[in-house]
């Protein structure tokens, strides 16, 4: 599936890179497409998707999780992990069709990519951070940005890109949250 979903979009930016001439001026325009550089970072499996009827089940031991982790190094890591497995769930659900139960999903993932950053950003006022830690959370930023975007290339619907795009928003301000560290 996934494969499937790297071929297309890989045929649609070879035929979309194609020179169009310009109308009425004589002269040909270059229709450029920035090509989305691939990020180096594997996402998780997601397990059951939000439309499960288990799927409170798995929300309530996440939180569990979350409210029982006191040490801020290993809640980082959950929160990190959660923020990639809503990523996947998001990108499923969206290809399902089911847009509105993928927003949110999305959406929640990057609440959760946005938290694990706020406890860093309280980690380095108090003490040094683990090294790594930061290129960790860098990368899986960047990730993200990659998946939201391709997803919002592949878009036809106006209204479903604005959607992807207010998420894609959370993302950006991640990133400029997890760069401004040291």
């Amino acid at each position: 599936m996934m494969k499937r979903i790297i071929l297309t979009l890989l045929l649609l930016f070879v035929f979309s890179s194609s020179q169009v001439s310009a109308e009425g001026k004589g002269e040909e325009a270059l229709l450029s497409i920035t090509p989305i550089p691939i990020v180096e970072w594997t996402l998780p499996y997601a397990g059951i998707l939000p439309d499960h009827p288990l799927y409170p089940i798995k929300q309530m031991r996440d939180k569990i999780l979350l409210f029982v982790t006191r040490d801020p190094y290993k809640k980082v890591n959950i929160e990190l992990i959660l923020a990639d497995k809503h990523l996947v769930m998001g990108s499923l659900l969206w290809e399902r069709g089911s847009i509105d139960l993928a927003e949110k999903t999305l959406a929640q993932g990057e609440k959760y990519l946005l938290m694990g950053i706020s406890i860093l950003e309280a980690m380095e006022k108090d003490k040094d951070l683990p090294p790594g830690l930061i290129d960790k959370l860098k990368l899986a930023a960047k990730k993200h940005q990659e998946v939201l975007t391709r997803l919002m290339l592949a878009e036809k619907e106006v209204n479903n890109r604005q959607k992807l795009n207010e998420v894609l928003a959370t993302t950006n301000q991640a990133i400029q949250k997890i760069t401004g560290l040291k």
